[in-house]
């Protein structure tokens, strides 16, 4: 990732569809990403579950963004990511990263290891 919104987890929000509609304004590809993402676990989301600025966002947030373990931990510890906790890589973000469909856990991880060590701005 070179430019972006790194995300507490380590993806970059600027390539989630909800940022990405959000961005945009548009409701078409906001409900399609509630279709897309709605499941049994989480419930049906509606196209206004997906308004979303960014993980570090304190207003508008995608609804799983909202309650996300990752980034409320990392918000906890008054982080920005989770590259610079002492604790990286830890069983949340290994659960977060399992979890996923559409996004990739390989260029989260990535991105949070070069910030581990510095590679990273």
């Amino acid at each position: 990732m070179t430019e972006g919104i790194m995300s507490c987890c380590g993806l970059d929000c600027s390539k989630c569809r909800a940022y990405v509609a959000t961005r945009g304004s548009d409701y078409a590809s906001a409900t399609e990403t509630a279709r897309r993402w709605s499941n049994p676990e989480e419930g049906d989301y509606k196209p206004e579950d997906i308004w979303c600025d960014g993980c570090h966002s304190d207003h508008r947030l995608h609804a799983f963004c909202a309650k996300c373990p990752v980034r409320a931990c990392a918000k906890g510890k008054g982080l920005d990511n989770c590259g610079g906790c002492g604790e990286y890589p830890c069983e949340k973000l290994g659960s977060l990263w399992g979890s996923w469909i559409e996004a990739s856990p390989v260029e989260a991880r990535t991105n949070l290891d070069r910030i581990k060590v510095g590679e990273f701005p």
